[in-house]
């Protein structure tokens, strides 16, 4: 079955928060039930683009091209889910400004939580002063005002926060 008017599951949150997991589980529901849906990774999609900048003006950038992106393909009537940390006002608000069908998922998660996590050493080394460029430490995110909140600090019952966060967007799109 196709969903035939497209729209845009957007997930947020800080790095370690497991957007990506959590979208990836979505895609492979949204999968069994409709045959448009596309996923796209954020840091998948930075190297795709060439796009390596880190600093605010350059997550962005990256941002602004995902989101126009995420658009071609829903306009197209794709059922498109991101995963990105892109927590910005101007995101937000272009997005929902742009974006029909757009849902967003804010991956919450406690900081202390996600120093534990930290595969990538991102925070350790931002707190040290190793590395800059860190949402969360030296870049300063904006709380989205998301049509759904899923706390991630714990992985316990994810399946179940799931099935709420697809009724929410389903009935989202009546």
């Amino acid at each position: 079955m196709r969903y035939k008017n497209g729209s845009v599951i957007w997930l947020t949150g800080l790095a370690g928060s497991g957007k990506s997991f959590l979208a990836e589980k979505i895609c492979e529901k949204l999968r069994a039930e409709f045959e448009n849906v596309i996923y796209l990774d954020g840091d998948e999609l930075r190297e795709l683009l060439g796009h390596f900048e880190y600093d605010k003006k350059g997550r962005l950038e990256i941002s602004y091209k995902r989101a126009k992106f995420a658009k071609f393909l829903s306009d197209q009537g794709m059922i498109v889910i991101v995963s990105a940390i892109s927590m910005f006002d101007e995101i937000y608000s272009f997005n929902r400004k742009n974006l029909k069908n757009y849902f967003e998922i804010y991956v919450k998660c406690d900081f202390d939580e996600l120093i534990k996590r930290d595969k990538k050493g991102l925070y350790s080394a931002a707190l040290k002063g190793e590395i800059k460029n860190v949402v969360g430490v030296d870049i300063k995110f904006d709380e989205p005002k998301a049509h759904f909140v899923l706390d991630n600090t714990n992985f316990k019952q994810y399946e179940l926060k799931l099935e709420e966060a697809l009724k929410a967007w389903k009935n989202h799109l009546k």
